[in-house]
């Protein structure tokens, strides 16, 4: 018999959900709005997924889901995860038989190791530690926003950068070419400026310097070079205090927007002596090894199948 099963990996910024059948065919992928429910109301977070559903089930004939597995982000405790079922349910047109709510933590890993355990790294505008041991054990390090963690973060190194020219502002540190790249970022003729813009422009403008950053580090900006070389420290250290975790060496993955710098992803190859695993595939993906393990027995070629299609339309 052909199931259906839906596979959603939900954050703040987008929410991606992918609906497949058991006979390896994805039939649909819609990318949605955010439903991360520390920035909104269940009943926006409900109103979003609806609007996802509308897509995501467009002329399709579809009766019912056997299966869904949602990754979300604002998941990490159980009367949130309620919650947020019930925004699933009650926006979901068609009925879902077997619905489970994760962290979006989960679907990061299982992006890496096809639904196995282990540890992930998570490195983009925000950074966090999440790991799911041998015995089903799950822990977070990290990831306590901006004014408190998100060591090694895109909004951290980006933040560093325009402290620092601000310093050389004062003429308390020494200007190097990050000045002109910031002010040619922000368009602002001098560089003060950005002051009043940097104080109300989201997190994740912030966090878009570190390619400019990489970019001059790359070109011999020493104080570039700083900035990237102390994120590495950071992202070590919070890597190391979830391998400390392990009794055994687990899988370890790698996501985020911060490992496309070199100099960043080059130094965290070398210090940590364990493999790396840098995922082909989207978080989603992660979603769905879990819906195929929970209700598919584990299907190998079935996931292997979901995989391809999945990276050839990604």
């Amino acid at each position: 018999m052909d199931y259906l099963y839906l596979a959603i990996d939900g954050g703040g910024t987008k929410t991606d959900a992918v609906l497949f059948n058991s006979t390896g065919t994805i039939i649909s992928r819609t990318i949605g709005s955010g439903t991360n429910p520390n920035g909104m109301s269940f009943n926006e977070v409900t109103l979003h997924f609806k609007k996802l559903f509308a897509n995501l089930l467009l002329n399709n004939s579809i009766k019912e889901i056997k299966g869904c597995f949602a990754g979300l982000s604002g998941s990490d405790h159980p009367k949130l995860i309620k919650k947020l079922a019930d925004c699933l349910r009650e926006a979901c047109p068609l009925p879902i038989h077997h619905l489970i709510v994760g962290n979006d933590g989960m679907n990061a890993l299982w992006s890496g190791t096809n639904g196995a355990s282990g540890l992930v790294m998570i490195a983009g505008t925000g950074s966090i530690v999440y790991g799911i041991k041998h015995n089903g054990a799950s822990f977070r390090i990290g990831g306590w926003g901006y004014l408190f963690g998100d060591e090694g973060s895109g909004y951290s190194i980006g933040r560093e950068a325009i402290r620092h020219v601000l310093m050389t502002f004062d003429h308390r540190e020494q200007t190097t070419s990050l000045t002109i790249a910031l002010s040619n970022y922000f368009d602002v003729s001098v560089i003060s400026d950005i002051v009043p813009i940097v104080y109300k422009c989201s997190k994740d403008i912030i966090a878009g310097l570190v390619p400019i950053i990489s970019r001059e580090a790359e070109q011999g900006d020493h104080l570039a070079k700083q900035i990237l070389s102390d994120a590495s420290k950071e992202l070590i250290a919070l890597l190391q205090s979830g391998l400390d975790r392990f009794e055994t060496m687990p899988h370890v993955v790698l996501v985020g927007g911060i490992w496309k710098c070199r100099l960043i992803r080059e130094t965290i190859c070398t210090a940590v002596s364990v493999p790396l695993i840098f995922p082909s595939c989207p978080p989603v993906y992660g979603s769905i090894a879990k819906c195929v393990n929970e209700w598919e027995k584990k299907d190998e070629k079935l996931l292997f199948s979901l995989k391809r299609q999945l990276l050839k339309n990604d």
